[in-house]
């Protein structure tokens, strides 16, 4: 009977041991972390990359990996050991269930907690009771009393382990050797995205310009990257960016000394590659991309670059009664994207401000606009905005249709006053439609396409231009 019992006691004790070594966990914060990158996608998407050394006791145990982004993508989440003989991932959690008033209230349903009240200033003796619901408003059992709207200071013994403080990955995992190794995990999140930002400020002819470009990027992830190697992907990369929760966030985290160690002198650059059908800018110097942070950094500037300034009609109206109203000019510059305007390079998507200095040297701005990634020895093309002194009428002056064939023929005129102090360059488009041929115009028509067709005039300082032209079209 004796030796019954020690066989006994000796399998609960196995059975304790089992159960410590299962619950029983290592924990690595972002203070393991050697090294970190992150990549930025222009639709919203970021990829980190760290390496974290630690300690991994030996046998199967299980992992808490902190100081992760809180809307990361669980599915994406990579681990690897530099080691990866010695170690084995048996399973992978993503863990959000974070520590909150409501949630620790939740937990301890039907358990008991203690409760103080307040008695005037002084705070009452403690009071022993069971939290039976947590739905709305706490119900207590306390002695052979349901309690309802008992108020006070609640306290419990101790925090849940299915609770957290932050969004944790937690692996179940198996080392084969206790020893300080060097873990590799990468995971895609959401809460990143950057753009380019540049502006244009033109010289006091309007025939030269400086481009400043500037990236811009926000972090809304749930964590900030100290010291992290910046990454940005230009280009119209497809994300499956199904939305996930988005959980709490993560408290900012003050590591100062390390981020004043890696300060430079020397102004940072971005390094720029090929990559696939892309274009990758990589960060010459680490930078700690905050959470909850708009962050900037110039990405090129470059200096006289030949703009070329149109004053364009589009689409004015060209019918009868038009003839008291007037249209104002739309005001658009054009650069090319070459070598020989001091740039010849991919120009990621983005917003482009234009500002011109006024008597007083003070820098005006005349407007913004976007444009798409644009790659090398392509036109950039920026709208600012209307013309104040440039206007116009349009009507049609005549229209006959055809007797023996479906189409007919119309003639135009367009009257363009400029009414500024200098000589300008107008842009006139005419709209058709159908097969079309203009067969009589006072100024030479080029076809943009099947349905547009434009003039350059030049109009100089006060004068009346007007545009005349004659359009066949057959359906």
């Amino acid at each position: 009977m004796k030796k019954l019992m020690f066989v006994c006691l000796i399998f609960i004790s196995f059975a304790f041991i089992g159960l410590f070594a299962e619950s029983s966990f290592s924990l690595s914060t972002e203070e393991d972390r050697n090294s970190i990158s992150v990549t930025i996608y222009n639709g919203g998407m970021g990829l980190v990359r760290e390496t974290r050394k630690l300690t991994l006791p030996k046998g199967v145990k299980l992992l808490r990996y902190e100081d992760v982004a809180s809307q990361i993508l669980p599915q994406t989440v990579r681990i690897k050991s530099e080691d990866s003989q010695k170690l084995k991932i048996f399973e992978q959690n993503y863990e959000y269930d974070l520590i909150s008033h409501e949630r620790l209230m939740d937990k301890y349903i039907g358990k008991e907690v203690t409760i103080y009240r307040e008695h005037g200033e002084k705070e009452g003796q403690p009071t022993k009771a069971t939290l039976i619901s947590n739905n709305g408003s706490p119900v207590y059992k306390i002695g052979n009393e349901i309690s309802l709207g008992y108020f006070g200071r609640v306290t419990v013994p101790t925090l849940p382990d299915n609770l957290f403080a932050k969004p944790t990955l937690v692996w179940k995992l198996k080392n084969d050797e206790e020893k300080e190794q060097t873990l590799e995990v990468s995971y895609q999140t959401h809460g990143m995205n950057w753009s380019a930002d540049y502006i244009l400020t033109l010289d006091k002819e309007e025939s030269l310009s400086s481009l400043n470009s500037w990236v811009t990027l926000t972090n809304t992830s749930g964590t900030r990257f100290t010291n992290a190697t910046l990454q940005l992907v230009a280009g119209k990369v497809q994300l499956l960016t199904n939305r996930q929760p988005e959980y709490a966030p993560i408290t900012k985290s003050a590591r100062y000394s390390k981020e004043m160690e890696s300060m430079s002198d020397v102004a940072p650059e971005f390094q720029q590659e090929n990559l696939s059908e892309y274009y990758l800018y990589t960060l010459d110097q680490p930078t700690t991309i905050g959470y909850n942070q708009t962050k900037q950094v110039q990405l090129f500037q470059t200096d006289n670059v030949n703009i070329k300034k149109y004053f364009v009609f589009e689409n004015l109206p060209m019918y009868e009664g038009n003839e008291k109203k007037f249209n104002n000019a739309t005001v658009k510059y054009i650069f090319k994207n070459d070598k020989k305007s001091n740039l010849g390079r991919p120009l990621p998507s983005g917003t482009v401000r234009v500002f011109k200095a006024d008597s007083k040297g003070r820098q005006q701005l005349l407007g913004e606009d976007t444009i798409d990634h644009t790659p090398e020895n392509e036109d950039v093309k920026i709208k600012t905005g209307q013309a104040f002194d440039v206007v116009a009428n349009g009507k049609r002056m005549s229209y006959e249709e055809y007797r023996l064939s479906s189409g007919f023929k119309a003639s135009y005129m367009a009257e363009i006053r400029n009414r500024k102090k200098e000589d300008i360059e107008v842009r006139f488009y005419a709209s058709l439609y159908g097969d079309w041929n203009i067969s009589k115009s006072s100024h030479k028509f080029s076809k943009e396409s099947s349905t547009r067709a434009f003039a350059d005039v030049a109009i100089k300082a006060g004068e009346t231009v007007k545009i005349e032209y004659t359009v066949d079209t057959k359906y």
